[in-house]
């Protein structure tokens, strides 16, 4: 392969960052060679955001009407449940009396 130097280019006293600064600068190379490697927590990261931005494309996300019917839903059922709510703690409170007063 192109990336890594053959053994034409290697001389017998190359040490690993003379090597390095070889591959670095082979003309027409836009990048580092295989190499040097971003540490495993970025990638980490960038493999976070570029599964999630997936996971994001694959949703079906509801019509505006339903949306709207769902938020009705919802706030018709935490009204229904207030009121119950409401309705047994105003019974306990005159049981309570009765009973120990």
């Amino acid at each position: 392969m192109a990336d890594k130097p053959t053994k034409a280019t290697r001389a017998k006293g190359d040490t690993k960052e003379n090597l390095l600064q070889k591959r670095v600068d082979l003309p027409g190379r836009g990048r580092l060679g295989n190499t040097v490697r971003m540490p495993r927590w970025i990638r980490a990261i960038g493999n976070y955001f570029a599964g999630s931005w997936r996971e994001l494309r694959q949703v079906s996300w509801p019509t505006r009407r339903a949306t709207w019917s769902m938020t009705f839903a919802v706030l018709v059922f935490t009204l229904v449940l207030a009121v119950i709510i409401l309705l047994l703690d105003i019974g306990f409170e005159q049981l309570f009396k009765r009973i120990l007063l």
